[in-house]
């Protein structure tokens, strides 16, 4: 007992020696605390409900809430998310249920159409029925994308023909609903090109449209007439066209500011670049028709040659062609002659000498180049001279070309340092002050150590003398050792050490004490 009498004592003159705000940061944290403790016990309490699924079609909600009344499994909905909710811990156990049973379909059916056979289907219903699956199936694949909340996947198969020229090729579109805030790279646009390309027969990747709910054509961003793609198919400078040209025009100016700083010092040049790629893809084809270089002539491919003679005495056939030579019973000049008849040719025909070929520019090309450097002339002994010397070193490193119509400039300046200077001065006060401030934090943290130090000892010093009173019998302490000691005052307890005052002199003045209490006796009468 007297020990919880020595701690009420000690905690009244610990409490009393506290400040107005420190007993409400006390009481505060006490509150904190209960609150807390509070809202774990009401959270522990209460079922957390969470997705089981979300962004449902509403035939697969339907199936699934059935399901659940069926099991008599608790669930709610969200119709802001159109999810359906439902504790926690049957979550994993509930999905597993629903997968064995197909659910969810995801709002469209794939090759499931031909679990139950339908003898009476004609031909074209069957073609029809195989078209649904095809679409269904890669609906759903398409929709295991992150970026994709729903897909709808539309597949035209012309009939088969007998020739080909009058086959006509299949295709096929793609209408994606995007989750919010998602957006889908050329990458993931072709992706799903060759994916429905794939998928069906005689289906060719450029054949496939791809368009999202907000009617932007993604297919037109694989387009191999651009090397950046722009979301709305345009044949416009896109801001990743923009960053490339950006992240070149950096490697140059890093490249020609350290070639520099090498020579002058650091910070004593400032380069700037501006380049325009060329992201147009052109192809182009040629043929020419060239003689041999050696002989000016092709290659003889075949050769044609005609020779006659006619020599003595005869009727050669002679005269012009008519009725007179070819038509019997005519009458001709029949009298012998001398005559020598010859006749030649000579025919060659050459292989044309040709060439061919196609030239590709690809996208990505420097259509134009300009640079400006500015080089700190601290003491004005840049020469003329020394600057042209420059100017061919840089104009080397950074690929100048004048044909194309780069423009180069290189100028020597005295640069100003105040602003360097400010900043610098601004930097130093700032670490002073910081310095000043952490002193002063580590000299109140110090003091707070040194007075908490301070309080403890003295604690300890008041446990200690206590310990040697009670040990000494529960001596009751005198007036000197209270005025020499008083934390034996705050230990001990006023009501405590009067009481044992009073006890130490009734047993010393036995006779006093008497007398008083008769008075009291004789005053209560």
């Amino acid at each position: 007992m007297d020990t919880i009498r020595r701690w009420a004592a000690s905690f009244l003159t610990f409490w009393s020696s506290l400040k107005l705000w420190q007993r409400a940061s006390i009481f505060l944290a006490i509150f904190v605390v209960l609150a807390g403790l509070g809202a774990m016990i009401f959270m522990t309490g209460t079922t957390s409900y969470e997705p089981l699924y979300a962004g449902l079609e509403v035939s697969d909600q339907a199936a699934i809430v059935d399901y659940l009344k069926e099991n008599n499994i608790p669930y709610k909905l969200d119709p802001k998310a159109s999810a359906i909710l439902m504790p926690g811990g049957a979550v994993y156990e509930t999905r597993l249920a629903l997968a064995q049973l197909g659910l969810p379909k995801g709002g469209t059916k794939g090759f499931e159409l031909f679990d139950e056979s339908n003898m009476g289907m004609s031909e074209f219903q069957q073609r029809v029925a195989y078209m649904r699956a095809i679409e269904g199936e890669l609906a759903r694949t398409i929709a295991q994308m992150a970026q994709v909340e729903n897909a709808r996947v539309s597949v035209v198969i012309p009939e088969q023909r007998l020739f080909l020229e009058q086959q006509k090729p299949s295709t096929a579109s793609v209408l994606l609903r995007l989750r919010q805030g998602a957006t889908l790279g050329p990458t993931q646009v072709k992706s799903i090109i060759h994916l429905v390309a794939h998928s069906v027969d005689g289906l060719q990747p450029d054949a496939v449209t791809v368009v999202d709910t907000n009617g932007r054509i993604l297919s037109d961003m694989v387009s191999d007439s651009m090397i950046m793609y722009n979301p709305d198919g345009t044949n416009t400078v896109t801001s990743v066209q923009r960053e490339l040209e950006r992240q070149h025009e950096r490697e140059l100016e890093n490249k020609v500011r350290v070639m520099l700083e090498q020579v002058f010092g650091p910070g004593s040049a400032v380069v700037r670049v501006r380049i325009d790629l060329d992201f147009d893809k052109r192809t182009s084809s040629y043929v020419e028709y060239t003689p041999n270089p050696e002989t000016g002539t092709g290659v003889p491919r075949s050769s044609e040659r005609q020779e006659e003679n006619y020599t003595g005495q005869g009727n050669p056939v002679t005269g012009n062609p008519g009725t007179t030579t070819n038509i019997p019973g005519y009458a001709i000049n029949s009298n012998p002659v001398q005559s020598e008849y010859s006749r030649s040719g000579n025919t060659t025909n050459y292989e044309i000498t040709t060439r061919k070929g196609d030239q590709v520019v690809t996208p990505g090309g420097v259509k134009r180049l300009s640079a400006s450097v500015l080089i700190d002339d601290k003491y004005s002994d840049i020469t003329e001279e020394r600057l042209e010397a420059l100017q061919e070193v840089i104009a080397s490193s950074i690929g100048f070309n004048k044909d194309r119509g780069d423009t180069l400039v290189v100028r020597a300046m005295r640069f100003s340092t105040a602003f360097a200077d400010a900043m610098a001065d601004q930097l130093r006060q700032d670490r002073m002050w910081r310095i000043i401030y952490g002193s002063i934090a580590a000299f109140f943290v110090l003091m707070l150590v040194l007075i908490a130090l301070y309080v403890w000892v003295r604690m300890k010093r008041a446990r200690l003398a206590v310990q040697e009173i009670e040990a000494e019998g529960r001596k009751v302490p005198t007036i000197q050792e209270m005025l020499t000691s008083p934390d034996l005052l705050a230990f001990q307890g006023e009501m405590a050490v009067l009481e044992e005052q009073l006890k130490a002199y009734a047993k010393s003045h036995p006779d006093e004490i008497a007398t008083l209490v008769n008075e009291w006796l004789s005053m209560d009468s």
